[in-house]
C-alpha cells in the first residue's frame, strides 16, 4: 500500500472527526517520513493495529491544545493536564485512528486496533518496533498544531535494517 493511500485515510479521517465530534476545522500540513522523529513534549496516545498488516497509529499534540480539545469534548473549561484531559486526547486518538483504520481495511483486510495507551511528559521518543519509518502527518486547528504519525506495514515483512 503507497504512503499517499495512508495520508489520504489521514487527513480525511482527521478532517470529519474535528468537524463532526469538535465543530472545529482542521488545516493539513505537509506529510513526512521519519525513521527517528525528533523527541516530543506533550501528550501523545498510541494505538496498535492487528491483522495482515500491523504497526502502530499516534496522535500527538502539545499539552495547551490537548486542554482545548478535551475541553470542547467536555463542555467544560479545563487549564492543566488531568486524566480528563489523557482520557480526552486517548479518545479523540481512538476515533481519529478508528477511522483510518476503517478506511485502510478496504484495501489490506481486516485490521484489528487496540485501546489507546496516552502518555503525557517531555523529551520522550516513540518508536514501533515492527517498521521503522513513520508517516507523519501534520495539522493546525486554530493557530495550535497536531500530528497523526501511523507506521505500518505487510505482517511479514521485514523492516529495513
Amino acid at each position: 500500500m503507497q504512503n499517499e493511500k495512508i495520508l489520504e485515510a489521514i487527513r480525511e479521517s482527521t478532517a470529519n472527526v474535528f468537524s463532526t465530534v469538535l465543530s472545529l476545522e482542521v488545516a493539513p500540513g505537509e506529510a513526512s517520513e521519519q525513521a527517528n522523529p525528533e523527541p516530543l513534549n506533550g501528550v501523545v496516545a498510541l494505538l496498535g493495529f492487528t491483522g495482515e498488516w500491523t504497526g502502530t497509529g499516534l496522535f500527538y499534540c502539545h499539552e495547551k491544545l490537548a486542554c482545548r480539545l478535551s475541553s470542547t469534548m467536555l463542555m467544560t473549561e479545563i487549564s492543566e493536564v488531568t486524566n480528563d484531559v489523557l482520557d480526552g486526547v486517548g479518545e479523540l486518538a481512538n476515533i481519529v485512528l478508528g477511522n483510518v483504520k476503517d478506511r485502510l481495511t478496504e484495501l489490506v483486510g481486516r485490521m484489528d486496533m487496540s485501546i489507546p495507551t496516552v502518555i503525557y511528559g517531555r523529551n520522550f521518543q516513540t518508536r514501533s518496533s515492527g517498521q521503522r519509518t513513520w508517516l507523519v502527518a501534520p495539522f493546525s486547528v486554530g493557530g495550535d498544531h497536531f500530528e497523526i504519525r501511523v507506521c505500518l506495514g505487510p505482517k511479514h515483512a521485514r523492516p529495513a535494517p
